[in-house]
């Protein structure tokens, strides 16, 4: 169950762990992805996890099942179970590799594109809304920098040697 702490739903996590950047960070994601959700659901008749799975369909043409799953950090079975309610939604569509018949290649339809196109666009104006100061806060965020930093760190998570 969270417990608020200094503002903050936190749950297993001690008062001193509630002012670390990683709590932090996680508590921006958690909050932003349940926005996200909430505006996509309401202006755009999908979840943000759909949202997702468009964003790497779109980035990744031609893609098969085992390419997505690798890149949403998801199972095969994840990708085969959410493909048929975007694919009867008309955004993607599955077809055959004509090399390979058991591989499975997925690919945005047009609607698909508008829907992403349309959903992205106002999320990304939602987001640079939420840079410029509102009332007496006085924080402006450059999203450039804050992005740049972001990746630097992400980068360098990445490259580290995962604990065993």
């Amino acid at each position: 169950m969270c417990q608020p702490v200094d503002n903050k739903s936190v749950n297993w996590l001690t008062q001193a762990m509630a002012d670390s950047a990683m709590v932090t960070l996680h508590e921006l994601v958690s909050v932003m992805d349940t926005y996200a959700d909430a505006l996509l659901r309401r202006d755009h008749q999908l979840s943000f996890n759909e949202f997702e799975y468009l964003v790497v369909i779109a980035g990744h043409p031609g893609a098969d099942l085992t390419d997505l799953a690798e890149c949403l950090r998801v199972t095969k079975a994840a990708v085969s179970k959410r493909l048929p309610a975007l694919e009867a939604a008309g955004l993607v569509r599955r077809g055959s590799d004509p090399h390979h018949a058991r591989r499975v290649l997925v690919e945005l339809t047009e609607t698909g594109g508008q829907k992403l196109a349309a959903a992205g666009a106002q999320l990304e104006a939602e987001l640079a809304a939420v840079f410029t100061p509102v009332g007496g806060d006085g924080l402006a965020i450059d999203p450039e920098r804050l992005n740049q930093e972001l990746s630097a760190l992400a980068d360098r998570i990445s490259n580290k040697e995962l604990p065993r």
